[in-house]
């Protein structure tokens, strides 16, 4: 296992060529007002920290907060203009290189259109970890990508060229780790207080498991019915325990063994919640369905893949029972996952994917999406 920890740091990208650049980044970081969002572990905020990490100035803009400081009653939908007001004039006096804008589509295309044409050298991109199977996402998605030099979003596949339309680049956005963020190393412990974590908005929220659909108090009730009775549970947003946030949703990820990843549906390519990248990078053994296809990045021996509800407990059952085989497969996926998905390399390949740089044959999953 200690060789593990160190392999992790290896995956570094190659030295940045030439000057660093200044970036201004607008998304929502690791502090948040917005009260129901786990935003110390937020895509936003490991990004920056990938970009200043890879020497870049980075200036961060946390847009729903500007808005909610310009908004009537501290509310963030008639902070709207204040914000695209202070965004075009800060881009005006930092005059950066990159404008790189996150998933928040507060700041309309128009505005983005009319700042680029203000400062036709700099480069834009958009990211994005929403579902784009949910229509709203999918069409603001689209509309942004029309103004910006390139799109990534947490789906791979075919799909995101359908969506945005043949101009611009457009690539898979991995849910990026940091390990100053996920902390914990629990493929480290033997024992832990909890067997299992699992974290949803709430209860009622539907998901497609298993090619049904299910809400997840009923889920969880089926699967626990099929486990060992003395089996333990970690969770947030169902079964009656609160959504968590912050430090008590650290010390959820931090004291289960294994991760049950189980995002609104399965059947997106590679699609998936940013909680993934929570649960492997604290240390967990992650479940993941096959459909998710994330079995044509990780092997069985890196993650828990299943097809069935009946395979999803016989393999909880079976490492609950067997330790250290769970360890040795859990710190195998954390070694890799850190590897090929940290968020220095993440921040590189979105940077030098927009400004046209890669290099053939750098950062695999680059192929996983149609150019």
């Amino acid at each position: 296992m200690v060789a593990g920890l160190k392999n992790a740091q290896d995956g570094l990208p190659p030295p940045w060529q030439g000057q660093p650049l200044k970036i201004v980044h607008v998304s929502d970081f690791f502090f948040s007002l917005k009260k129901t969002t786990p935003s110390q572990f937020g895509t936003g905020g490991k990004l920056s920290n990938g970009l200043v990490r890879n020497g870049h100035q980075v200036i961060d803009i946390s847009y729903r907060d500007v808005a909610r400081a310009g908004g009537w009653c501290g509310s963030r939908w008639l902070g709207r203009r204040a914000l695209c007001r202070g965004l075009e004039a800060f881009v005006a006096s930092a005059r950066p290189d990159v404008l790189l804008l996150g998933h928040g589509y507060m700041i309309p295309p128009e505005t983005i259109a009319r700042i680029r044409s203000r400062h036709p050298g700099m480069a834009s991109a958009q990211w994005n970890v929403d579902a784009l199977f949910v229509p709203d996402n999918r069409r603001d998605f689209a509309a942004r990508h029309q103004v910006v030099d390139a799109s990534f979003a947490t789906t791979a596949g075919p799909i995101l060229r359908r969506i945005v339309g043949p101009r611009g680049a457009v690539g898979f956005l991995p849910n990026p780790v940091d390990f100053s963020v996920e902390r914990s190393r629990n493929f480290l412990q033997e024992k832990l207080e909890a067997d299992l974590f699992y974290a949803c908005g709430q209860g009622s929220d539907k998901r497609l498991i298993c090619g049904q659909w299910w809400d997840m108090e009923s889920f969880l009730t089926h699967l626990l019915a099929r486990l060992p009775g003395d089996f333990r549970l970690n969770c947030a947003g169902v079964r009656g325990q609160p959504y968590r946030r912050g430090a008590d949703y650290a010390q959820l990820l931090a004291t289960a063994a294994m991760g049950l990843n189980a995002s609104r549906r399965s059947d997106a390519f590679l699609y998936s919640s940013d909680r993934l990248a929570h649960m492997i990078g604290n240390g967990q053994l992650v479940f993941m369905e096959r459909s998710t296809a994330y079995q044509t990045l990780f092997s069985e021996g890196e993650m828990a893949f299943f097809s069935s509800l009946e395979e999803l407990a016989d393999l909880l059952t079976r490492y609950r029972a067997h330790p250290a085989e769970r360890q040795r497969v859990a710190g195998a996926g954390w070694e890799k996952y850190g590897r090929l998905f940290n968020e220095r390399r993440v921040a590189d390949y979105l940077i030098r994917f927009t400004l046209g740089l890669l290099k053939e044959g750098e950062y695999p999953w680059r192929s996983l999406t149609p150019a």
